[in-house]
């Protein structure tokens, strides 16, 4: 039996495809007390948040309640190892496929493995594409607009694309039943692509009906796969909102936060004069996500000070205007949190990711193959051995606040 969960400690994974196997190399390391963040002690956290491929991770992690800790870390270094991690001859593993692919198809290895397989699913991408085709080109044939509006509309790069190795994995290694009886707190963020809106799932949420189509659609990256419906509405990445899920291990309790993104630092990453269509909308992500991640972890910084305030305030005198500017910043959060009868505490945020290029190009983000799972995976362990606060910029709270 596996000791309770520190539900003052969350981990909080982003989103980033493939390259969320880089985060189960950091938890190796937290886990096994490897990690100079929890002062080589075991983490054992009783909050996980995540997002797309974050929330594979954590979804897993939550499904085994009575397992040891170390045992998990285990567990999801050979699920991306040896699970979504691809053959280099293509014929198992990954968490997506392209559809029609020929050179797989024929290869003589892959028809040995599983014959019958190959040609059900040639008849399934078959029967798929003329569907598909039917629906674009009746579209194009009936609907109003240019000809050059109309031609874009039969463009769709995740029809050639699909996620069937993923919706096949998830039972194999996620439990809705055991998420539900867990004692750590999961939070899944995905994005309602109708509405535009963030929706943050929970242990609750997680029944045997909708639990895998909420991690698989959380895991739908736009343009590459189709939205996921979950109870009648289309479900997307929810890495379109909020790549890094901190809030909300916020608002479930947590105040010593360890964030792993995959997110470099930017200015670490070659500009290349010649950048493809690709590769300018890769760079493009990779702002928006570090920059919304900065934004979230310097207003949990700004709580701090502002709580630093509030105590200077509270023993006479006049506060400086540094403090002042750190107090209206967060007034109204604090407020609201008083009034809701859960104040904030003072955080704590361990900050973990590549500072530079983790490689693979702009289509890293799909690279399962397996070698690259366990480069990533040893470099993700490498990082968390050497972390420092102060390269990574952490947020701690002030020495002798209350």
């Amino acid at each position: 039996m596996s000791s309770a969960p520190d539900q003052t400690n969350a981990v909080i994974l982003s989103g980033g495809g493939a390259y969320a196997a880089y985060e189960v190399g950091v938890m190796k390391a937290l886990f096994t007390g490897e990690c100079p963040s929890t002062g080589y002690s075991n983490l054992n956290p009783g909050v996980l948040t995540g997002t797309s491929g974050g929330a594979v991770n954590a979804a897993t992690l939550a499904s085994y309640p009575d397992a040891d800790i170390c045992s998990l870390a285990g567990f999801l270094e050979d699920v991306w190892v040896n699970l979504i991690g691809s053959e280099p001859d293509r014929c198992s593993g990954g968490a997506m496929r392209y559809r029609g692919d020929l050179l797989r198809l024929i290869d003589p290895s892959c028809l040995m493995q599983n014959p019958l397989g190959a040609l059900t699913e040639l008849a399934g991408d078959g029967a798929f594409f003329a569907q598909y085709l039917l629906e674009r080109g009746f579209y194009f044939l009936t609907s109003d607009g240019s000809i050059e509006n109309r031609a874009l509309k039969l463009v769709d790069v995740s029809a050639f694309i699909s996620s069937d190795p993923l919706r096949d994995l998830l039972p194999a290694i996620i439990s809705p039943e055991g998420i539900r009886r867990s004692e750590r707190k999961l939070r899944v963020v995905a994005t309602n692509w109708a509405t535009g809106q963030v929706r943050t799932f929970e242990n609750r949420d997680m029944t045997d009906d909708d639990g895998f189509r909420i991690i698989q659609g959380s895991s739908a990256i736009p343009g590459i796969f189709q939205p996921e419906y979950i109870q009648g509405d289309p479900y997307v990445d929810g890495g379109v909102l909020m790549n890094t899920p901190l809030n909300c291990a916020i608002e479930a309790g947590a105040t010593t936060l360890h964030v792993i993104y995959i997110d470099p630092d930017i200015e670490n990453i070659p500009l290349r004069r010649a950048e493809s269509t690709i590769e300018v909308f890769d760079r493009l992500l990779q702002i928006m996500w570090a920059s919304k991640t900065n934004e979230d972890i310097d207003t949990a910084r700004w709580i701090n000070e502002g709580l630093d305030a509030v105590e200077r305030a509270g023993g006479g005198g006049d506060l400086p205007d540094a403090d002042l500017r750190a107090f209206v910043r967060v007034a109204g959060q604090v407020e609201r949190r008083i009034r809701a009868g859960s104040p904030y505490s003072r955080l704590t945020i361990h900050r973990y990711h590549p500072h530079d290029d983790l490689g693979g190009g702009a289509l890293g983000i799909v690279n399962f193959s397996r070698g690259r799972m366990r480069a990533l995976i040893e470099r993700g362990f490498r990082d968390a051995l050497n972390h420092d606060c102060a390269a990574s910029h952490c947020v701690l709270p002030r020495p002798g606040s209350s």
